[in-house]
């Protein structure tokens, strides 16, 4: 992945194939070329009655760069959020185009403005991300090999180096996660997981261990064990840790399911192609580990991913079994597709044991939560105001945004079991929420904890902003946009 070089005035020679522009509303005018062709264009495409608010102005000059142009509203986003958005879609369609170079021009309203750098370098670095490592070399797409933030003001001081920084190694880190997201479940089985996961830990400095069957016996990880079962594959359950200043650790959990058939519950064919998808949580977990390390932050992090495959056979477990997991509750399992919450059971009790000033789990968990909330929010819940509200402030700032749910005392009894503790479902009305609350009982009170529900948002349907058509890497940005308010 290249490097987003920075470079200080507007260029008017053609030294950049394409040169994106976020277009503020209500902007003061600067009489630069670029001026004039975007304000005709926006103004035709009005007139004309597109809601299409971007696109190419013009193309082909051998003296300028070809013009893409981007209208900020200044009723929608945040400004950095807009910002990330044009340079994602600048970089995809100079992709698309063969392009070799691009560049995006910050406003010069937010030259003075750190978040909106770091904004730029992400959408440049994350808006064209694309595997195809399993092509021939012929159907490669070729990506842009140069790209430029310009701006009017001089980069060197510490603030907006450190902002250049962020950028830098959250953009790698998200992308980090994304490859893995995106690889078929027979290149990313458990064991693939935990050697990725060591070998990044060896290349960007943090800690990995990985515990294997014989372990997790011992341990008594009964929820991982109970939903392996099912396969021939090894499940593992991953202590990864970047040590910082030390002190109580803020631990992040990660869902890592390889593949998801749903176990002797089996879902419907159509589309179970995509269940490679529900270790997003752990991939993200992992990108949250390799941006702690690059960027030295201050917090000791713990990741702590529970992964395995959940397939039906005459070993697996099935409707109606009692299992007993880390904690000792004993389990009812009434539905063997709601496995994330029985192997993230044992990973919260884990988690509690490392005292933490904080655990927040990533998990594809439900499909009610899609149903609630589409593809652009994240499902929220927590039992903890102060914990919500700041990952909610940290969804603004990243674009990577929660909406919480409730988890009110009365869901709770939709578990209840005729023969157990608990059971892990409650019924399709408000299963986002059960699904939630079944994660709750697992979790001491007095302990900050919150779960992000991001099964929605893991993966896209369609391009948009700064995210490409396939996986997301959802919640590395979140998590470090809450550790740096934390900071």
């Amino acid at each position: 992945m290249s490097e987003v070089q920075v470079r200080t005035g507007v260029p008017d020679t053609r030294e950049v194939e394409a040169l994106a522009i976020p277009w503020l509303e209500g902007r003061a005018a600067t009489g630069e070329w670029w001026e004039a062709p975007a304000a005709a264009w926006l103004e035709r495409r009005k007139a004309g009655g597109s809601t299409e608010p971007s696109g190419w102005v013009t193309i082909g000059s051998e003296a300028r760069p070809d013009l893409y142009v981007a209208r900020v509203s200044a009723k929608g986003r945040p400004e950095t959020s807009a910002i990330r958005a044009t340079a994602g879609e600048a970089v995809r369609a100079a992709r698309e185009r063969g392009l070799g170079s691009v560049g995006v021009l910050m406003p010069a309203e937010l030259d003075d403005a750190p978040a909106a750098w770091q904004a730029a370098v992400e959408g440049l670095l994350l808006g064209d991300w694309a595997y195809d490592g399993l092509r021939d070399e012929k159907r490669r797409s070729p990506a842009p090999g140069t790209r430029i933030l310009f701006t009017r003001t001089d980069a060197s001081a510490a603030e907006r180096q450190a902002a250049l920084a962020r950028g830098h190694a959250l953009g790698r880190a998200q992308n980090v996660a994304r490859e893995l997201i995106a690889l078929p479940g027979n290149v990313v089985t458990p064991r693939h997981l935990a050697e990725t996961a060591k070998t990044l830990g060896e290349r960007h400095g943090f800690s990995v261990q990985a515990w294997g069957e014989g372990k997790l016996r011992a341990e008594r990880f009964g929820g991982l064990l109970a939903v392996a079962k099912g396969s021939a594959e090894e499940p593992f359950f991953l202590i990864l840790e970047h040590t910082g200043a030390g002190g109580d650790p803020h631990v992040v959990v990660g869902k890592g399911v390889t593949f998801d058939a749903g176990g002797i519950s089996i879902k419907p064919s159509d589309g179970m192609e995509d269940m490679k998808y529900d270790m997003s949580g752990a991939a993200a977990t992992i990108g949250v580990l390799v941006a702690a390390a690059e960027l030295a932050i201050p917090q000791r992090v713990v990741g702590l991913i529970p992964t395995t495959e959940n397939l039906p056979s005459g070993t697996a477990v099935k409707p109606g079994d009692v299992i007993r997991g880390l904690s000792g509750k004993s389990i009812e399992v009434i539905n063997t597709d709601a496995e994330g919450r029985l192997i993230l059971s044992d990973a919260l009790t884990y988690a509690q044991r490392l005292s933490p000033a904080a655990i927040v789990d990533l998990a594809t968990l439900t499909g009610a939560c899609v149903v609630a909330l589409g593809h652009h929010a994240i499902g929220l819940m927590s039992p903890t105001d102060a914990l919500a509200d700041a990952l909610i402030e940290a969804g603004e700032r990243s674009g990577e945004r929660p909406w919480r749910l409730p988890l009110w005392p009365e869901y709770r009894k939709q578990l209840d079991s005729d023969i157990a503790d608990i059971k892990n479902t409650g019924g399709r009305p408000g299963s986002a929420i059960t699904a939630g609350w079944f994660l709750r009982d697992f979790v001491e009170d007095g302990v900050e904890w919150a779960h992000l529900d991001i099964a929605g948002t893991a993966w896209a349907e369609e391009a948009r902003g700064w995210q490409p058509k396939g996986a997301t890497g959802v919640g590395v940005r979140l998590i470090h946009a809450w550790l740096r308010a934390r900071s």
